[in-house]
């Protein structure tokens, strides 16, 4: 008898504990569930809309009047700019010192409209530009990399080719739309062929022979990949913020 009392208690106490249990999971995941759309909102209706209207004008007027640019914005055509290339113009404009803000508008909207056509994300090429050469358009490095995208002679000239647009060799890669539209087209190839951005970037860096080979480069990526990948994450980040506080 006194078993059956002692098993039947057992029972009850158990049974509160798994149905407590079950209580607390359900409430943390209805918790993450609703985080999840406050982020997903912010990163869709939030970001996509607040350049819009007054508030876009006001922003990038602020911050061409504290620059040392005096570009009237009426020759920038803001009015025809859509969200995502203003996002990409203020960004320009506040991470380069060299970089005018009618070149900057032309070059946020190559931006956008190559990313779209190669399934890549502007936040990750303004981050690779930023590693690369700091938003400086005539930036080479040691090796011979020209420009914002730090793009070699030989590799421009096979993507040229490939795209079918104009290269006059090496002087071609200083001007900016011709780099970055290239460096974006070059970047997309690498991430098809070693499968996936991480190994892209680092074939980037790398060049896609020496990655290709290297028997670690895969298993260990360089730093730089980290640091395209960081920055990327500071771009996001700072265009929440902006988000917020339109």
């Amino acid at each position: 008898m006194f078993n059956a009392i002692y098993n039947n208690i057992k029972f009850s106490f158990l049974g509160i504990i798994k149905i407590s249990v079950f209580v607390i999971f359900f409430g943390l995941a209805i918790v993450l569930v609703l985080k999840a759309n406050n982020v997903s909102g912010l990163n869709t209706a939030s970001i996509t809309n607040f350049f819009n209207g007054s508030y876009k004008i006001s922003l990038l007027n602020t911050h061409l009047a504290e620059s040392k640019w005096s570009t009237d914005l009426e020759e920038l055509a803001i009015e025809d700019i859509t969200p995502e290339e203003a996002e990409i113009f203020l960004f320009i404009l506040k991470l380069s010192d060299t970089i005018t803000p009618t070149d900057a508008r032309k070059l946020a909207k190559l931006i956008v409209d190559e990313c779209s056509n190669n399934d890549l994300d502007p936040y990750l090429i303004l981050a690779v530009i930023q590693i690369e050469s700091d938003f400086t358009p005539r930036a080479v490095s040691s090796k011979g990399a020209i420009g914002l995208m730090q793009v070699m002679p030989r590799t421009g000239e096979y993507v040229a080719k490939d795209l079918g647009i104009s290269y006059k060799g090496k002087h071609s890669l200083y001007d900016p739309y011709v780099n970055v539209k290239l460096g974006i087209s070059y970047l997309s190839f690498l991430e098809e062929r070693f499968d996936g951005m991480e190994n892209a970037l680092a074939a980037y860096n790398y060049g896609p022979t020496k990655f290709a080979n290297s028997k670690t480069l895969a298993k260990n990526l360089p730093s730089y990949v980290k640091k395209v990948l960081n920055f990327k994450t500071f771009l996001e980040e700072e265009s929440i913020l902006l988000a917020k506080r339109s």
